[in-house]
Order: structure tokens, then sequence, then C-alpha cells
């Protein structure tokens, strides 16, 4: 019974450890906007895309070293895009 909790715990941090900083941030959107409906989902994709670049250029504005960061972050922004043009394509085929 022990070593079979152990085992489980044990699978569980290394699948956790193993999981890069992307899939990490992709997870975490994915549970937030699955709790949306699914006709929603692209609307709350477009809030967080526009709250992330509003945040994004008012910080590149103060300092032109963060533009650097946006390239490194840009990776995580996928999804975000993916999610809202394949509900809006969704919504125009009515799929």
């Amino acid at each position: 019974m022990n070593n079979t909790i152990a085992n489980t715990i044990v699978n569980k941090v290394t699948e956790e450890a193993t999981t890069g900083f992307f899939e990490r941030i992709f997870n975490i959107y994915n549970q937030f906007v699955g709790i949306f409906p699914e006709k929603y989902q692209w609307v709350i994709s477009i809030i967080i895309i526009l709250a992330l670049a509003a945040f994004l250029w008012n910080l590149i504005k103060k300092n032109w070293l963060w533009f650097v960061l946006v390239i490194v972050l840009f990776p995580g922004i996928v999804p975000i895009l993916q999610n809202v043009f394949n509900s809006l394509a969704k919504l125009m085929i009515g799929k």
C-alpha cells in the first residue's frame, strides 16, 4: 500500500519536473479557458491578448531591453492566438 502511494507521488513529481516552462503555461491557459463555455472562449482569449499586449507595450516603453524578453516569451502567446483563430473559424463555419 505504501509503495503504491510512494510510486504515485514519485511519478507525479517526475512528470511535473520533466514538463517545460511553456508546456506549463499552455496547461494553465487551457485549464483557465476551459472554465468558460466554448462559444465564449475566443472572447476570453482576445481579452488576454489585449491585456498582455498593453502590459508589454508599457514595459517596452520604459526600457528597450524588455523587447528581448518579448521575443523570448512569444512562443507562450501562440496557444492563445491559436484558440482565437480556431474559435473564430468555428464561429464562421458553424461547426
